[in-house]
């Protein structure tokens, strides 16, 4: 093999190298460490906020039935103590 077979290789072999590592870089992008896809870490991620929105709905409506009661009792006990 000359110098000039070489030579005239390099670029293709260069290419091919480059086209291999971002091949790899790009696989790692769309694959994380888990080995779980994107859409699959995003639908889990999903599912998790849906629980969280569903929980801090049930701690809203319990606070305000929580407020609720105090006014009623506020409302009916108002008058019998004030100045």
């Amino acid at each position: 093999m000359s110098t000039g077979t070489l030579i005239g290789w390099l670029p293709v072999l260069l290419l091919v190298v480059v086209w291999i590592v971002m091949f790899i870089k790009s696989r790692d992008v769309y694959i994380g460490k888990s080995g779980k896809t994107h859409g699959e870490m995003l639908e889990e991620h999903i599912a998790e906020l849906r629980r969280h929105n569903d929980l801090l709905e049930k701690l809203v409506k319990d606070q305000e039935s929580r407020i609720q009661k105090l006014e009623s009792r506020r409302q009916g006990s108002g008058g019998a103590g004030g100045r």
